[in-house]
């Protein structure tokens, strides 16, 4: 399999022949690290390009911060190696801080089998010289490949390394041919013809709670993250019996967001793990329920759920969603819980489908009708869903299927990427059933106009591609460096570009708006579409994806009688501002590298 062509909808496209011709070469970008960071990226430490010590030229990479053995330096290989065929694979490692310490080159590979890590070579490596490590690796793909990665681990948690003259020798596959985008394009958006159903765009204020209520600009803060941003979905940590001083903070947000946005924001809570009480190894990090007399504590987990929802309510705050458990396929070094999807599955774990349906009995029988609805299994990624979706108990119990979309590395810089991935998703879900899908947590990099692009683009793939009903941000706020909105200390807080890139979407589609069809005969354009329930609304967001091409686009709206078309854009100089009113009988101007919203009222409202 060389490749899979996804057809959909939004993106009428001709792809011309493709024309097969290999020829072998090392398809590492920037493999002596001459080019700073190009190319390279960390697997979950932190990355950086040094002048000395180097092997050979001007630089290497160093891995640094390392708090596992597997953590260290990668590049993606995905979309230039040629399934079927073996690669030499071969690379310099010096140590740092360590006299010796073992070192390896390994692949993760994933694709419809699941996720492969295949080591290719391992040996001892010193601070004092370059040892070079060298072998074989041959692709062979199952289905549609999503992840191909090529890294450096190795050495104990702690320990830095440095990377050098990196080759992965072998056939570099040719991708297919797109037409290029043009200044000139027509796009028809049909309010006839309808997809999914949007519950709402958000985020999570997991974290750093304090921060923000002890903020002086709190109230300021509040209209800007909830109000002027446009917030549908909340996104919460359930820390009852774990951090009391969180949930408190968590309260006090929650009421100062309403108190701004409205009481139409709804709250979503997640566990990232129960008490210690209910843990098999007394502890928030790692571990699953404990087992007492030889049985998981179910019914214990089931009765926290409960206390903690009443302690919630109690302060007048009602928690609409719920998912009992994050990242449950994923033992994090942070606060985390796994579930198997059975007990058959995996004996020592306990099981999902008994958590899941314990917990609704509780609700049910407790809450009725005014239990939140409950969404599953919210994994770490899109690969590994199915294996829990299929063996809920009673799927009428489920309101909704939820995911990450962190198993495609490198994907938040590549958005495209997880298109194969999130079409495979949409059809896996629509064999169980026509439920609204969530995706509850993400980010790439917040920090610069390119990521806060990307984050569009990843935000349009999701509607367009997976039809998510429901889309959040990871961190909406956070400590300097990081988040929407970043806070510095108690006086100041940052904006980041992302913010403005989001609220091009959160601002102006709101919870109970449907996506509609547009055609678009561009692929410079990315461009969806939306209606109100009343059918007076309207937004159209196109984002210009290309560089250096201004793009004249003629927009034709069909079934839909608009009368005022505002223009919204966020570009590297602009940020969601109102930049006129659009005529119709006229090309909208699209800049370069920029993403627009219109708004358009139905005639006469």
């Amino acid at each position: 399999m060389l490749w899979k062509r996804v057809s959909w909808s939004i993106l009428k496209l001709s792809v011309l022949p493709l024309a097969i011709a290999y020829g072998d070469a090392n398809i590492v970008v920037n493999p002596g690290f001459e080019g700073g960071r190009e190319g390279w990226f960390d697997r979950t430490c932190a990355i950086e390009v040094v002048s000395s010590p180097v092997r050979d030229g001007r630089g290497s990479g160093k891995a640094i911060n390392r708090l596992a053995n597997w953590q260290g330096i990668k590049q993606s290989l995905f979309g230039r190696m040629v399934d079927g065929k073996t690669y030499k694979v071969s690379g310099w490692v010096r140590l740092d801080n360590a006299p010796s310490d073992e070192v390896a080159i390994s692949f993760e590979q994933q694709d419809d089998s699941g996720t492969k890590y295949i080591g290719v070579a391992r040996g001892i490596a010193n601070d004092s010289s370059w040892i070079q490590l060298s072998g074989e690796f041959t692709l062979n793909v199952t289905g549609i490949l999503s992840v191909l990665d090529v890294y450096f681990e190795g050495p104990a948690p702690g320990v830095n390394f440095y990377v050098d003259d990196v080759v992965v020798y072998g056939p570099e596959a040719n991708p297919p041919i797109i037409i290029p985008p043009s200044p000139k394009s027509k796009s028809l958006a049909d309010a006839k013809i309808r997809y999914q159903k949007i519950e709402g765009l958000g985020a999570s204020g997991a974290y750093y709670t304090l921060n923000l209520v002890s903020h002086n600009k709190f109230p300021e803060l509040c209209n800007l993250l909830f109000k002027e941003l446009g917030l549908d979905i909340f996104r919460i940590r359930n820390t009852y019996e774990i951090e009391p001083n969180t949930l408190q903070e968590t309260i006090k947000i929650i009421k100062g967001a309403k108190a701004t946005r409205g009481s139409d924001l709804k709250v979503l809570m997640s566990s990232w793990s129960p008490p210690p009480s209910l843990k098999s190894n007394d502890n928030e990090v790692g571990g699953t329920l404990k087992k007492v007399d030889g049985k998981f504590v179910y019914a214990e987990f089931a009765d926290w759920w409960y206390e903690s929802l009443k302690t919630y309510a109690k302060a007048g705050v009602t928690i609409d969603y719920i998912s009992i458990q994050n990242e449950l396929n994923y033992e994090a070094p942070w606060a985390s819980c796994r579930f198997a999807p059975t007990e058959s599955d995996d004996t020592t774990l306990a099981a999902h489908n008994i958590a899941f349906e314990t917990v609704w009995q509780k609700l049910h029988s407790t809450m009725g009708n005014k239990m939140p609805k409950m969404i599953a299994p919210e994994t770490s990624g899109l690969g590994d869903a199915e294996a829990y979706i299929k063996n809920i108990k009673d799927l009428s119990h489920v309101y909704g299927y939820a995911h990450h979309l962190y198993d495609c590395s490198g994907c938040g810089a590549e958005p495209d990427r997880f298109i194969p991935r999130m079409t495979s998703f949409r059809e896996m879900a629509r064999k169980y059933g026509d439920k609204p899908i969530f995706q509850t947590e993400f980010e790439d990099d917040p920090g610069a106009w390119p990521d806060a692009l990307n984050t569009a683009l990843l935000l349009h793939n999701a509607l367009t591609v997976a039809e998510v009903s429901a889309y959040l941000y990871w961190d909406l706020f956070w400590a300097p460096g990081t988040g929407l909105v970043s806070m510095d200390d108690s006086d100041s807080y940052t904006i980041k570009p992302t913010y403005y890139a989001f609220k091009q979407y959160a601002a102006f589609i709101d919870a109970g708006w449907q996506r509609i069809d547009v055609s678009n005969d561009n692929s410079g354009l990315r461009i969806s579409a939306y209606i109100s329930p009343d059918n007076n609304k309207m937004t159209v967001v196109i984002l210009n994806i290309t560089q250096d091409m201004d793009i004249s686009l003629r927009l034709s709206v069909k079934n839909f009688a608009s009368r005022q078309w505002q223009i919204y854009r966020t570009s590297e100089t602009e940020n969601c501002v109102l930049v006129g009113e659009f005529n119709k009988k006229k090309p909208l101007e699209l800049p370069a590298n920029s993403i627009t919203t219109l708004t358009l009222c139905a005639a006469g409202k």
